[in-house]
């Protein structure tokens, strides 16, 4: 027998769909496929109601088992099994079991390793994002262990690749709402991991600077650091310009409009700045909205933005998922912060009744439509790449 070991944070085990209640439901704007044996069973339902909705409205697409059919949306984009109520008629009249695999699981996600489960939620669900943003130690998490006669069908985790995770989320944890310098101190450690070489003494001297930089932030060397950094605007607005390009090729979906609605306001920011001043950059303008405004908002709830930035790398097994350079993964992470962090702002700038609902409804509508199409990953990093770094190090200009 093999031992298993199933991660899950906090977050996860405390989640309870809240069904008709929630704000943007799972059963509107998506395509939704259902496995074989759910199609047969729901058309051959002797639930009268359940079995005519099957015959007209499941579109037999027959592209493997798993994904047989397809439930046909309404006129007003909502699953065919939705009732006024925005309940399940399946669940209703059927009980859960009857749920399809797909309806069964949702928001819930799995990682699969070797030894390892990782359980995980997806922050399209809104209240999935909520209960992360606005629980305390929401990534705080537990292991259990459960025996198998096998291993999973998944890779195993190496030694290093867990060593950099965990030392990022401590590193980060230990920040609390100040990301810049989590930020820091991981791109600081990343940079002497690539100093080593191949010796024995690679992960002594790894955990040693760990302990450095866990050091620097506790004295405020390095807040002092961060201080002392000339700020690239240029750079930022490339990159500002850049994510908004990608947002624009993401107009269509569940939560798109949601989305839009924030992402407009920093169009138009950029349109008054050009007419007011035109010595102040938005990234000027935005950096000053959110050191003036939305950083002592924070200062109240210090846990709501770590957690998201603690629930990033945990997702992403960050910085070395699926062999991923961990700079690129690095530059991805920054660049997704930043692109929150403006969309914050604006708001606050907007909106003067801002509260943690608008925080909710950026992060889980930016999930909506990119973290449920396959393709939108390699979108989001051929964007960003445009802009050259000219070394790993200028990563740390997007920090101030």
């Amino acid at each position: 027998m093999e031992d298993i070991v199933i991660v899950e944070p906090a977050f996860f085990s405390q989640f309870r769909c809240v069904g008709s209640d929630c704000i943007d439901h799972c059963c509107k704007g998506w395509d939704i496929e259902i496995d074989k044996s759910t199609v047969q069973r729901y058309m051959q339902s002797d639930e009268l109601k359940i079995r005519q909705i099957a015959v007209k409205d499941i579109t037999i697409t027959e592209k493997k088992p798993d994904s047989w059919g397809r439930i046909n949306l309404t006129s007003s984009g909502n699953c065919a099994f939705l009732d006024e109520e925005r309940l399940c008629k399946v669940h209703k009249h059927l009980g859960e079991k009857a749920l399809s695999t797909t309806c069964a699981l949702y928001p819930r996600i799995y990682s699969i390793y070797k030894y390892e489960i990782r359980s995980n939620l997806t922050l399209s669900c809104p209240e999935a994002t909520k209960r992360l943003l606005l629980t305390p130690q929401a990534m705080l998490y537990s292991e259990k262990v459960k025996q198998s006669p096998q291993v999973m069908e998944g890779p195993d985790i190496l030694q290093e690749d867990r060593l950099l995770n965990l030392m990022s989320t401590n590193i980060m944890s230990s920040c609390g709402m100040n990301i810049e310098e989590g930020f820091y101190g991981i791109i600081m450690l990343l940079l002497f991991r690539d100093e080593q070489d191949e010796s024995d003494l690679q992960y002594e001297n790894l955990l040693t600077y760990f302990e450095e930089v866990q050091t620097s932030i506790g004295n405020g060397q390095i807040r002092k650091n961060i201080d002392a950094l000339h700020s690239d605007y240029q750079l930022q607005s490339s990159l500002l310009m850049q994510l908004q390009q990608y947002l624009s090729t993401k107009n269509e979906g569940r939560g798109s409009s949601v989305l839009r609605h924030y992402s407009q306001a920093l169009i138009d920011l950029k349109s008054s700045i050009s007419v007011e001043n035109e010595y102040i950059s938005p990234v000027q303008q935005l950096n000053k909205i959110w050191q003036e405004k939305a950083l002592p908002w924070l200062q109240q709830r210090p846990y709501l933005l770590s957690n998201f930035i603690q629930y990033k790398m945990y997702e992403e097994f960050f910085p070395v998922k699926n062999g991923t350079d961990p700079f690129t993964s690095t530059y991805a992470l920054v660049s997704e912060w930043l692109l929150l962090k403006w969309l914050i702002a604006i708001s606050f700038e907007t909106n003067n009744n801002f509260n943690e609902d608008d925080i909710i409804n950026i992060i889980y509508s930016y999930h909506s439509i990119t973290k449920h199409d396959k393709h939108a990953a390699d979108m989001f990093l051929s964007e960003i790449q445009k802009i050259i770094l000219r070394n790993n190090s200028s990563l740390l200009y997007f920090l101030k």
